[in-house]
């Protein structure tokens, strides 16, 4: 679009510049012409004066030696005196007998090889006038055209030439507002949604981009609340699971029993699915948070789980210091979560488990009193091996390499999961 733009602008300068220097060359032309017949005829005049004032001084008219030195006081070859007689005077580059000499008055003759201007001095004793006769050459006639025509030439040139950086300065002004504000749609369309455009450009462009910016906060604020709502729901979901958890640990049908325990192990996992995804799609969230806070403010919610469960949890953490980390508050918590779920999930109802948060690396380990794991596969979604735990884990190990950290097994008799968290930049 900027180089179509920037080829109409140098059309119309071609055209314009055209539809000026065009008609000023004729122009230049035909004054030339103009001067060059009107010399002529000012010599004409001056002759046929002189040959008057002679003849108004003897009282005759002019012989021709009279006329002669008249013709050579003004040293030119282009000019000649016909007598009444025919008699020719001084000399031309033309044939005067076909031209139409008159007493009528002073007339301009186009002639081959260029114009003749006549001027006839008319006396009482002769019944033919005498004619002064001046001859001026096509190469007179056009003196200076070539060079005016050559300056003009260069002018138009240098105009269309220059009109060529000012057309594509003059298209860039225009075109790349609009592309600012088409990269910016297509980032926001990617998932950019801090995506914005700086409104430049002419009145309507820089609307668009004014347009575009309201268009892009509404719709940001929007989906932040929407998934605020999902965010809360979901977690809200958490404690009836729990207590749902609980009521099924006293069905005496042990078939029933681990087929209830199974569906909530499943529908747990879902809802964790969803607060991840919901966690990974706040893209406004900052990606870094104090390990011990967050940790500590969420063990309060686990240790009512644990007391239901009779299971016992014991918690060690660094009082008083921050443990700063290169994840978001929401990804520390689906790594707590998603642990704790698997220790429940995994191991019977009494079986206690421990919570440690270190500094030096920043990490959480969890670890329960129950047989431990079977293989490392288990951070694996979908491992062919089949020991795979499911979706939590590999949750767990993407959030921690995404930091910059690592998951790794701890020995022990039970499972020991250490996470390590890179620290934040």
């Amino acid at each position: 679009m900027r180089r179509r733009l920037a080829w109409v602008f140098v059309a119309l300068s071609i055209m314009l510049t055209v539809g000026f220097l065009v008609p000023l060359g004729v122009s230049v032309k035909s004054q030339a012409k103009l001067r060059g017949v009107a010399t002529a005829q000012s010599d004409a005049r001056g002759v046929a004066t002189a040959v008057a004032a002679v003849a108004g001084a003897t009282g005759e008219a002019p012989d021709i030696s009279e006329v002669e030195f008249i013709l050579n006081t003004y040293g030119t070859d282009k000019l000649v005196v016909v007598l009444p007689d025919g008699t020719e005077v001084g000399e031309i580059p033309y044939e005067l007998t076909s031209l139409p000499i008159s007493d009528a008055g002073s007339i301009v003759v186009d002639v081959d090889g260029g114009a003749v201007a006549l001027v006839p001095v008319a006396f009482a004793d002769y019944e033919k006038p005498y004619v002064v006769a001046s001859f001026v050459s096509n190469k007179d006639l056009q003196g200076g055209v070539t060079t005016s025509w050559l300056i003009l030439l260069a002018l138009g040139l240098i105009v269309v030439f220059g009109s060529v950086p000012l057309a594509d300065r003059f298209a860039a002004s225009l075109v790349k507002p609009m592309k600012n504000l088409s990269d910016a749609a297509h980032r926001w369309a990617s998932g950019d949604l801090e995506a914005r455009v700086s409104p430049s450009g002419p009145a309507e462009i820089a609307e668009s981009g004014r347009a575009f910016n309201l268009l892009a906060e509404r719709l940001t604020g929007l989906l932040s609340a929407e998934r605020e709502r999902v965010a809360d729901l979901s977690h809200r979901l958490r404690t009836p699971l729990a207590a749902l958890r609980l009521q099924v640990e006293s069905v005496d049908n042990e078939s029933q029993k681990s087929a209830l325990i199974s569906d909530i192990a499943n529908l747990e996992g879902e809802v964790t699915a969803l607060i991840e995804d919901v966690r990974r799609s706040d893209e406004k969230q900052p990606s870094i948070s104090d390990l011990a806070t967050v940790i500590t403010q969420r063990m309060g919610f686990w240790q009512v789980v644990a007391a239901a469960q009779n299971r016992e949890l014991t918690i060690e953490c660094p009082q008083g210091q921050e443990i700063l980390v290169g994840s978001s508050d929401a990804e520390v918590l689906t790594v707590l979560d998603n642990l704790i779920q698997n220790v429940l999930t995994h191991t019977p109802t009494g079986i206690g488990f421990h919570v440690t948060v270190k500094n030096e690396p920043p990490s959480l380990t969890v670890t329960d009193e129950g047989e431990g794991l079977s293989s490392p596969d288990v951070f694996d979604r979908g491992s062919s091996t089949g020991e795979s735990s499911g979706l939590g884990l590999d949750i767990v190990r993407r959030i921690a390499e995404s930091s910059g950290g690592d998951v790794r097994i701890g020995e022990g008799s039970g499972a020991n999961i250490i996470v390590k968290f890179g620290q934040a930049n």
